[in-house]
């Protein structure tokens, strides 16, 4: 196979592509907003031009987030097929300063090879240490994976299929920079815990008759013996009529209430509501 042959069936698929678009009615600058894939990459695509592309890895991924914002995912196989073929890209000589940054920063020098041997150490350590914290904190983002891209409504793009990790590339307001985080660093939100149901717990110092009525329909009547307690749910009003209403102890809704009349009394009714508030009936 020829790079004339190559070239030729990059150029037929990109044109197959750009029909897909067009079809669709979006523009390049549609589908930058969509992906944050800057424009001229995706006129390369459509033109079998890939002078000033990054790494073939980038190019796959481009590729394949375009192809399924225009619905042209059945093309995809062919795309990674003729760029497989030949993974000689040209590139610019420059560093992709508009993917990932460039290394070592501007107005850095290595003035001997004692910095090298230093930022060599740095990296091992840096290294072990996130492979301790991975072991320590369970399984972490290292995963073998066919996933290539994520749904045309993300506004990312989802690298190449990689051996070591998944990788997301994510848009920042600036167009030219992608950074790069793990897929299992999405976090999802524990649910907040259900409340409890409203309820009313008595529990008797002294013997003491007591009479509850919930919903018209009264459900206690008898004596509570010294030390025994018992509770019912509130799924309305309570009435509750006691004997003597200092020999005992009330919770409403997980709230003590204490003892409802520390006076010696003969009988009082109290009502209790479901949302924790009570009074005494007059």
């Amino acid at each position: 196979m020829s790079a004339s042959d190559r070239d030729e069936a990059l150029r037929e698929l990109g044109r197959m592509a750009r029909e897909r678009r067009e079809d669709v009615r979006l523009s390049l600058e549609d589908i930058f907003e969509r992906t944050r894939v800057r424009v001229e990459f995706l006129r390369g695509i459509e033109e079998g031009n890939y002078q000033g592309f990054p790494d073939i890895v980038y190019i796959k991924g481009f590729v394949r987030t375009y192809l399924s914002v225009v619905g042209a995912e059945d093309l995809k196989d062919e795309f990674v097929s003729w760029l497989n073929r030949d993974t000689t890209v040209k590139v610019q000589d420059l560093p992709p300063t508009n993917v990932l940054g460039t290394f070592p920063p501007k107005g850095f020098k290595l003035a001997s090879h004692f910095w090298l041997f230093v930022v060599l150490i740095l990296v091992l350590v840096g290294s072990g240490g996130y492979v301790w914290y991975s072991w320590a904190n369970g399984p972490g983002p290292i995963a073998r994976t066919n996933r290539v891209f994520d749904p045309p409504s993300a506004a990312g793009v989802v690298s190449d299929e990689v051996e070591s990790a998944d990788i997301v590339f994510t848009a920042s307001p600036d167009q030219n920079f992608l950074s790069i985080l793990p897929a299992s660093a999405n976090v999802v939100p524990e649910p907040d815990p259900k409340p409890e149901k409203p309820y009313l717990h008595v529990k008797a110092k002294m013997d003491v008759w007591m009479e509850v009525t919930i919903a018209d329909k009264v459900v206690y009547s008898k004596t509570l013996k010294a030390g025994s307690e018992a509770s019912w749910d509130l799924p309305s009003r309570a009435k509750v009529l006691y004997g003597r209403p200092n020999a005992l102890e009330v919770v409403l809704n997980g709230k003590a209430l204490g003892v409802p009349n520390l006076k010696p009394s003969k009988t009082e009714t109290y009502y209790y509501e479901p949302d924790g508030t009570y009074r005494r009936a007059q």
